[in-house]
């Protein structure tokens, strides 16, 4: 059985196109669950939720607070392994919609590789277009040598340079946050999300701790489906610092303190080469040097899930 988990926050007309796309293009033979978290959305938006009802493979749990993108995943785990224990998960933005049966193509690829631990469709924009479904550590020597130096040197694992034509799965550092299909029984050894993280890193740190754990993390390019989140405005300053303190995290938390510290310094060098272009970016390379602690987050309450 697949546990499909897919958060909601004062977006549930995008939660039900997607629980439309999984169940349009899901081969019947395909066992799965979907459980919804509503992450306190307004009213209004969560009576919308209620048309899911008619669905028997789909489970909506209300939390009283906002936990966050790791926080309310988290959440929806527990909801689908306390009524049955999956095989895998597929942790999904509601904001997406499949293009192909991912479900079982992502099994299909676990099943044949029992070296690969994580996975991911690859993923289109909203107008058709090919997207990056894979990114890179944050490492000294990925910031301080640059992707074509090591990639030549054989430091970290890079797409094939054919990527956007690709037909066989290949392997990357991490996959895109969006859509990540993940062993349930290597999920649970992991921990599962980090829940420290509210915003942003959550997929470094997991994709992170399955290479720990001896496991691959791949993309699956016949696999496909649409993200129509993404947006060309720059986000305000509050969001941009949230992103930043979970980088900070991610580096305390899987780094030496030195190389950590190195990785931070570059970012905030970094920083300040952009405040040329925008003034809040001199602010951020301020907070980022001050350490980005965590105390600095939005989050709505410091209770963690």
């Amino acid at each position: 059985m697949i546990a499909v988990i897919l958060v909601n926050y004062n977006s549930s007309a995008y939660t039900l196109a997607c629980v439309q796309s999984l169940r349009q293009h899901t081969h019947p033979n395909t066992v799965y669950r979907v459980v919804v978290v509503d992450n306190a959305s307004s009213p209004a938006d969560k009576l919308m939720l209620q048309q899911l009802a008619v669905f028997p493979e789909v489970e909506v749990c209300y939390s009283d607070s906002n936990l966050g993108f790791a926080g309310g995943n988290m959440l929806g785990y527990r909801v689908a392994a306390a009524q049955r224990r999956p095989a895998y998960v597929f942790l999904l933005n509601n904001d997406t919609l499949l293009r192909t049966d991912c479900l079982t193509e992502l099994t299909n690829l676990l099943t044949t590789h029992p070296q690969v631990g994580l996975a991911a469709p690859q993923m289109f924009g909203r107008k058709g277009e090919w997207q990056e479904s894979y990114g890179f550590f944050p490492t000294l020597a990925d910031k301080l040598l640059g992707r074509a130096l090591c990639r030549a040197l054989g430091l970290g694992h890079h797409p094939p340079r054919g990527a956007r034509t690709a037909q066989q799965p290949y392997l990357v550092d991490m996959v895109t946050g969006a859509a990540m299909f993940v062993d349930a029984a290597l999920f649970e050894l992991v921990g599962g999300l980090d829940t420290e993280y509210f915003l942003y890193c959550e997929e470094e740190d997991l994709a992170w701790q399955v290479w720990q754990a001896g496991r691959q993390v791949m993309v699956l390019p016949t696999a496909e489906f649409t993200h129509l989140g993404g947006s060309s405005s720059t986000p305000g300053y509050g969001i941009l610092r949230e992103f930043y303190i979970s980088l900070a995290y991610f580096l305390r938390k899987n780094f030496s303190p030195m190389h950590a510290w190195l990785v931070r310094w570059l970012f905030v060098v970094k920083l300040i080469f952009r405040a040329r272009r925008n003034k809040q970016y001199l602010r951020l390379a301020k907070f980022l040097a001050q350490g980005a602690q965590m105390s600095a987050s939005i989050r709505p309450e410091k209770h963690i899930a």
